[in-house]
């Protein structure tokens, strides 16, 4: 197995069951992980033991299938390459979102539905044990944006119209913020002074047996896709922008920049349609103003960053592909390939990997 001495960039497949590891820069596929536990969905990175916590969300399928669920976290060894551990979070189920807390050293998991109830399962990253739960009142806890003192996250559901902020000290529910028409992906502020959220839920169809995701017919009352800024000393919403088009993820840079997915779809009634490109926008974080737009690849989703903010790497939920995008110049550097020529790629969880210190 090929070996990197500088960054690397796991990406793992939903559909594929396997995670690629990629050189950065030079973008060459070094190593993959093949058979992983039915489906991997989203990473966390623990920089002391350079791990990678892959949390599995459903047997198959997608959201709102109705299809089986998962209750794993796989242990991923980033230099070896290697599951070295799978953690069991039964009776919990449908973990999605996931992260890691370097000060407290624990793994929080928001899980979509469990025997106790929904809200966010903690793990012990030294023991890989299970070690409690926090219920919160709004279903679906999906995704997570954990503050950098790692005293609060933030979390949405899907569905509910609300954001519900957690004190993890504590270890309970705090407030919520309301969020008409429900969200997608949240994320935090390198500086901790704000959170990010794109809303509404995503107003799609999933078919994953048949590799489709299709928009739903819109509806009377339905929201306008945005993106909402809250500052977090004081919870309100500061800042919006709106959107022309289905918005699906957040990501924010190192620089303050703020990345935000939109999905594009086919002609419903083309027998034969061709690919249809997505886009990153690159939003000023400060202002709430556009900077530019990239095109991408065919449903982007799961973003991540260059520790200095130039460079984005975009997943193609669709293609199976992820984009390279330098943000300075606003331009697709490459391409590369995760799971392409199948119906649905599933690109999805990402990982970047610092090189070694020393």
């Amino acid at each position: 197995m090929s070996r990197s001495t500088g960054p690397v960039l796991a990406v793992a497949s939903v559909t594929g069951l396997h995670i690629d590891f990629y050189e950065v820069p030079g973008y060459r596929r070094i190593g993959r992980v093949e058979g992983l536990v039915e489906q991997p969905h989203e990473i966390a990175w623990d920089p002391n033991r350079r791990l990678m916590y892959l949390a599995h969300t459903y047997r198959r399928g997608g959201y709102g299938e109705g299809q089986p669920p998962a209750y794993e976290i796989s242990v991923i060894d980033a230099d070896r390459r290697e599951v070295v551990d799978v953690i069991d979070l039964s009776p919990y189920q449908s973990p999605h979102d996931i992260e890691y807390d370097p000060h407290r050293d624990l793994i929080y998991a928001g899980v979509e539905q469990n025997e106790s109830g929904n809200g966010i399962v903690i793990v012990d990253a030294k023991t890989r044990k299970v070690v409690g739960a926090i219920p919160l009142s709004a279903r679906n806890a999906h995704w997570l944006a954990l503050a950098p003192d790692g005293r609060k996250v933030y979390v949405s559901h899907k569905e509910a119209g609300r954001i519900t902020v957690v004190d993890l000290v504590e270890r309970r529910e705090i407030k919520a913020i309301s969020c008409p028409g429900g969200a997608e992906e949240i994320d935090y502020s390198p500086d901790g002074r704000f959170v990010y959220v794109v809303t509404p839920l995503l107003n799609v169809e999933v078919n994953v047996a048949q590799g489709a995701l299709n928009r739903k017919p819109p509806e009377p009352g339905d929201f306008t896709p945005r993106l909402i800024k809250i500052d977090t000393a004081t919870d309100q919403v500061v800042g919006t922008l709106d959107f022309d088009e289905i918005i699906s993820t957040v990501r924010v840079t190192s620089s303050g920049d703020v990345l935000v997915t939109e999905w594009h779809f086919p002609d419903p009634a083309d027998p034969d349609p061709a690919p249809v490109p997505g886009y990153v926008h690159v939003v000023d974080g400060a202002t709430m103003k556009r900077r530019g737009a990239v095109q991408t690849d065919e449903l982007p989703f799961t973003m991540r960053c260059s520790p200095d903010g130039r460079t984005a790497y975009v997943t193609n939920l669709k293609s199976g592909t992820i984009n390279v995008i330098d943000l300075e110049r606003m331009v697709r550097v490459t391409d590369l390939e995760n799971n392409v020529g199948v119906p649905l790629g599933g690109t999805h969880g990402t990982c970047y990997i610092p090189e070694v210190d020393g």
